[in-house]
């Protein structure tokens, strides 16, 4: 297939707009975030964007920009949260959410683990689950999708002021296996898509307080997991 390059730019706003001289879509139109790690700070120095906290887990960046988290015994837990993306969801507004991760056990069972990826209320003092082995949430408002231990099922969510909405064993994950995990907010109800295929809707309790960016996960046994996330996008409609 032969590449077609605009050379002098492609616009969507009308000529007499004063954006109609910029040579891109409107950059105005939607807010959008996106991390690909090649920032995050490990040593979480200089208030960081990023807030990591761990009970025997470490994390780490690797060429080209991942983020690493390794759990280490059966209390290991780690969450990164980034409290400087704030993100809200607005009726007839639409939104997305995107991100892709995989989960690598060195030794014991695929499942004996859990994790949240999406976007949630700030947890600033606490774990986004109750304490290894995760078997609970505990965040009050959120978005994304989440597994407890001793399963490969996901649930997706959505959810505010501690009443969720969720389909749960839409789909699963496998060990060693890339995965993207995406959310379309149309204004009024959510689709969820795992390597972009849908696999639910939700249209219920949708979040309407600020929430943030957030990768959490914890052992469901004393082995070694690694998740690894090649990146983190959010992005909604002005």
């Amino acid at each position: 297939m032969t590449l077609r390059r605009f050379t002098n730019g492609i616009s969507d706003v009308s000529s007499s707009d004063p954006l109609g001289q910029f040579p891109f879509l409107d950059p105005t139109k939607w807010r959008i975030w996106q991390s690909d790690w090649m920032n995050y700070d490990v040593a979480q120095t200089a208030t960081p964007d990023w807030a990591f906290a761990q009970t025997g887990t470490a994390d780490d960046v690797v060429t080209p920009g991942k983020l690493i988290l390794t759990l280490t015994n059966a209390s290991s837990e780690g969450q990164v949260q980034n409290d400087h993306a704030h993100f809200f969801m607005v009726a007839n507004k639409k939104a997305i959410f995107e991100a892709k991760i995989n989960i690598t056990k060195a030794a014991g069972t695929i499942g004996q683990e859990g994790f949240v990826v999406g976007l949630t209320s700030a947890q600033t003092s606490s774990s986004f689950m109750d304490a290894p082995p995760p078997t609970a949430r505990a965040f009050d408002d959120g978005w994304g999708f989440l597994s407890y231990d001793n399963t490969t099922d996901i649930v997706a969510f959505q959810g505010e002021n501690n009443t969720y909405s969720t389909e749960v064993g839409v789909t699963t994950y496998a060990d060693d296996t890339d995965m993207i995990l995406s959310i379309y907010w149309d204004g009024t109800k959510s689709t969820f898509y795992k390597d972009g295929t849908k696999i639910c809707e939700i249209t219920t309790n949708p979040p309407t307080s600020v929430i943030f960016p957030v990768i959490y996960f914890a052992a469901g046994e004393a082995q070694t997991d690694v998740l690894s996330c090649h990146y983190l996008l959010a992005a909604n409609e002005r």
